[in-house]
């Protein structure tokens, strides 16, 4: 029988506030047991490493992004193999992870019913390791907008963007992407750099650089509501590395697998081919 610690974040956007009692019956249902430790106050990363510190065979993580990159990071590539389950807004990660599956509970027994094991990569910035994606410029503030027009909210939405000044031409980035021995120099008013690649991990990076307002404006509203890579006006390389830097030497906005931070002027993305291990549902048939 597998050592099984699962870590649970109630405090993420749909974890349920019996979540610790209602994933306790699910593993029971699927003949396994487990020492649930449910985040209350303080620091997640503590939380987890209390988890990590039981010396599980395998780490449940329940919750949002921002809590299964923590997870991921902290498991590293020694440690036990991480089953994400999802629980926050957006759940980027665990709809890469596995296949589209979206309920926590099927994504647990399909996990389960027989469990595999396999690396997973991930990219870092500034000491900050990401597993989906960064996007770079004054675009990223979009996710407050995006938020809104899932919600139906469509005028709110495009009032969020004008206050985060979201269509300010004058932000100018260049992405430099190292492509084997070359160097592909591209200006932009945004971009993201997205891993891609499962057996041989890469990065994808789109570069926005509109015409003009009117187009930017398409742009952003296109990524509300059909997401990056279906916009026009994007060109996207495929590269080994990345540098981002602003040429006005300003602060980056940028979104970190779902996280609004800011990034220094100049910034390097390396990627991490085998940074965690983890246990996948299977792809729906």
């Amino acid at each position: 029988m597998k050592k099984i610690v699962a870590f649970v974040n109630p405090q993420s956007g749909s974890v349920p506030r019996d979540g610790s009692e209602a994933l306790e019956r699910v593993l029971s249902d699927l003949g396994y047991t487990a020492d649930i430790i449910s985040f209350e106050e303080g620091d997640v990363k503590t939380t987890l490493q209390r988890a990590i510190d039981q010396s599980p065979d395998y780490l449940i993580a329940w919750g949002g992004d921002g809590s299964i990159n923590c997870a991921l990071t902290a498991s590293g590539s020694d440690g036990p193999p991480v089953l994400a389950l999802p629980g926050g807004t957006m759940n980027l990660l665990h709809q890469r992870l596995h296949h589209g599956r979206t309920g926590w509970e099927d994504i647990l027994r399909s996990a389960l019913e027989d469990p595999q094991v396999s690396p997973w990569a991930a990219g870092e910035v500034e000491g900050q390791r990401f597993y989906v994606a960064v996007m770079v410029g004054r675009l990223t503030t979009l996710s407050e907008s995006r938020e809104l027009v899932r919600k139906g909210a469509f005028l709110e939405a495009i009032t969020a963007a004008a206050k985060n000044s979201v269509f300010d031409m004058e932000t100018r980035l260049q992405l430099r992407s190292r492509i084997g021995s070359r160097i592909i120099s591209t200006d932009a008013t945004a971009g993201a750099i997205v891993l891609a690649g499962e057996k041989r991990p890469r990065f994808d990076v789109a570069a926005i650089d509109p015409a003009s307002q009117l187009d930017l404006v398409s742009v952003g509203f296109q990524s509300l509501l059909n997401g990056w890579r279906d916009a026009e006006d994007v060109s996207i390389e495929t590269a080994s590395g990345v540098t981002v830097e602003d040429i006005h030497g300003d602060p980056i906005p940028a979104t970190i697998d779902g996280e609004p931070c800011e990034l220094p002027p100049i910034c390097e993305f390396r990627l991490i081919p085998v940074a965690a291990q983890v246990i996948r549902s299977k792809p729906v048939s």
